[in-house]
C-alpha cells in the first residue's frame, strides 16, 4: 500500500491514511443508511401503521420478523459473496456493491412515500442482501490495508464508526419519518449519502486476490454449508467466529425489544426508544475505542470474557431498574417524550444499565474480530469473513425465533432479555479456559 505503517498502533492517525480512510467512510455511511431505513420502518410500523391497520396485537411478532428478514441474507448470500471476493479485486467489488446501495435507497424512498408495508419488507430483505455482499469485503481488506499491530486500532475505529453511524441513522430514521415532511427529507438524505459512500469507494486502494481463485458456488444453501465446513477446518479463527456469534445472538434480542419496550414498558414516544439506542451505540463505540488502549495492539482474548460478564451485568441492572420504574404513571397518560423521560429519577438506572452493557459489548467484540482476521489464511480471508457472517446471521435469526417463542409462551420481554444475558456466563467461561490454554496467535508481520 502507499502509506508506511506507524511504528505504534495509533487509532486516529489511521484516518489520515488513504489505505484506511476510504474504507472507514464507506462503512460509516453504509451503516448510517442501513440503520436509517430499518429504524424508520420499525418506527413507522410501531407508532403509526400498527394503529392504523389494526396490527398492535402483532407488534412484537412483526418487529422480530423485520429483524429476521434483514439478517437472513447474511446466511444465504455471504458465502457466495465471500467466494467472489477472493476471486476479484475487493476494491472493485466494493464499488459495485455501493452502487447497488444507491439504487436500493431510491426504491426505499418510493416505498416510504407509498407507506407500502409489503414493499418495505421486501426492500428490508434486499438491503440485507446488499449488506451481505459488502460484509466479506470490509473485514477481509483490513489485514491487507493495515499492519498486524494496527489491527486492534483499525477494528476499534471501524466498530466505533459503525455504532456512531447507527446513532445518526436511528435519529434520522426514527425522528424524520413520523413528521409531515420527514419522509421526503430522509429519502433525499439516504440517496445522497449512498452517493457519497460510492464516491468514497472509488478512492479505495486495490486489493488484488491472493492464491488460486475459488470456484463460486451459486447454490446458496450449499455454499452456506460449505462455508461453515471450511471455516471449521481452521480451529483458531473459527473459535473466535463462534464467540462473535454469541454477541449477535444476545445483542439482536435486546435491541429488537427496544421500540415496543419504550412504548409499552416505559410509556414513551419514539424519543425514548431513540435514547436507549443512542446510549447503546455510544457505549459500544467507547468500548471499541478503549480496546486499543487496553490491548496496545496485541492480538489477544484478554478483554473478551470481561465484556461477556459486563453485558450480563448491564442487562441485570436494566431489569432491576424496570422493576422500580413508573409506579406513578397512569395507564391512560400521554406518552412521554425524551425530555420528560430524562427528567425522571427512575430513568437513570435504566440508562446506566444500558451504558454498562454496551461498553462491555465493545470490549467483547473487537478482539474477536481481530483474532479471526489475523489468524485466517490470507488468500481465503473473504471466505472466513463470510463464514463469520453466516454464524452471526444464524445466531440472530435463531435469537429472533427464540425470542418469539419465549414471548409466545407468556414471558415478559424484560425477562427474555435476562435469559439471553445469562448465556454470557457460558461465553465468559469458555473464553477464559481457551485464553489460559495459551493459543498461538503469532503471525509474521506483513
Amino acid at each position: 500500500m502507499t502509506d508506511a505503517p506507524e511504528q505504534e498502533p495509533s487509532q486516529f492517525a489511521l484516518l489520515r491514511l488513504r489505505r484506511f480512510w476510504p474504507l472507514f467512510w464507506v462503512q460509516f455511511l453504509g451503516a448510517f443508511n442501513d440503520q436509517c431505513f430499518k429504524t424508520a420502518f420499525v418506527a413507522l410500523l410501531t407508532w403509526r401503521l400498527a394503529r392504523e391497520r389494526g396490527l398492535e396485537g402483532e407488534l412484537d411478532l412483526l418487529v422480530q420478523v423485520s429483524a429476521a428478514l434483514f439478517i437472513l441474507p447474511f446466511a444465504l448470500i455471504s458465502p457466495t459473496a465471500g467466494l467472489i471476493s477472493d476471486r476479484v479485486d475487493k476494491a472493485v467489488m466494493m464499488r459495485w456493491v455501493k452502487f447497488a446501495e444507491v439504487v436500493l435507497m431510491g426504491l426505499a424512498a418510493l416505498a416510504f412515500h407509498a407507506q407500502n408495508v409489503t414493499l418495505l419488507f421486501v426492500l428490508l430483505f434486499a438491503m440485507g442482501a446488499q449488506s451481505a455482499f459488502f460484509a466479506p469485503i470490509k473485514y477481509a481488506v483490513l489485514p491487507r490495508y493495515l499492519a498486524r499491530r494496527e489491527l486492534v486500532a483499525g477494528n476499534g475505529l471501524v466498530q466505533a464508526a459503525t455504532f456512531l453511524a447507527i446513532i445518526l441513522g436511528q435519529i434520522a430514521g426514527a425522528k424524520l419519518v413520523l413528521t409531515a415532511d420527514g419522509v421526503t427529507v430522509a429519502s433525499l438524505a439516504v440517496i445522497g449519502i449512498a452517493l457519497v459512500g460510492w464516491l468514497a469507494s472509488l478512492r479505495a486502494l486495490p486489493v488484488p486476490p491472493l492464491g488460486p481463485a475459488p470456484k463460486v458456488d451459486w447454490l446458496l444453501p450449499r455454499a452456506m454449508v460449505r462455508s461453515l465446513r471450511d471455516g471449521a477446518r481452521a480451529p483458531e479463527p473459527f473459535f473466535a467466529i463462534l464467540l462473535s456469534g454469541w454477541f449477535w445472538f444476545t445483542g439482536a434480542a435486546v435491541l429488537s425489544f427496544i421500540p415496543p419496550l419504550a412504548k409499552e414498558n416505559l410509556h414513551g414516544t419514539e424519543d425514548v426508544a431513540l435514547l436507549l439506542l443512542v446510549t447503546f451505540s455510544v457505549g459500544v463505540a467507547l468500548g471499541a475505542l478503549a480496546c486499543n488502549r487496553i490491548l496496545r495492539g496485541e492480538v489477544s482474548y484478554r478483554t473478551a470474557p470481561f465484556g461477556a460478564l459486563g453485558i450480563l451485568a448491564g442487562i441485570a441492572l436494566f431489569r432491576a431498574g424496570l422493576a422500580g420504574y413508573g409506579a406513578d404513571i397512569a395507564p391512560d397518560a400521554p406518552l412521554m417524550d425524551g425530555a420528560a423521560f430524562l427528567a425522571r429519577g427512575d430513568a437513570w438506572p435504566l440508562l446506566t444499565g444500558f451504558t454498562l452493557m454496551s461498553a462491555a459489548a465493545g470490549l467483547y467484540v473487537v478482539p474477536l474480530s481481530v483474532i479471526y482476521q489475523a489468524t485466517s489464511p490470507e488468500g481465503e480471508r473473504g471466505r472466513f469473513v463470510a463464514c463469520s457472517n453466516v454464524v452471526d446471521s444464524i445466531s440472530m435469526v435463531g435469537s429472533a425465533l427464540l425470542a418469539i417463542g419465549l414471548v409466545a409462551a407468556g414471558l415478559a420481554r424484560e425477562d427474555v432479555m435476562v435469559i439471553f444475558g445469562l448465556t454470557g456466563l457460558v461465553a465468559a467461561a469458555v473464553i477464559l479456559r481457551h485464553h489460559r490454554a495459551g493459543p498461538d496467535l503469532s503471525s509474521p508481520e506483513r
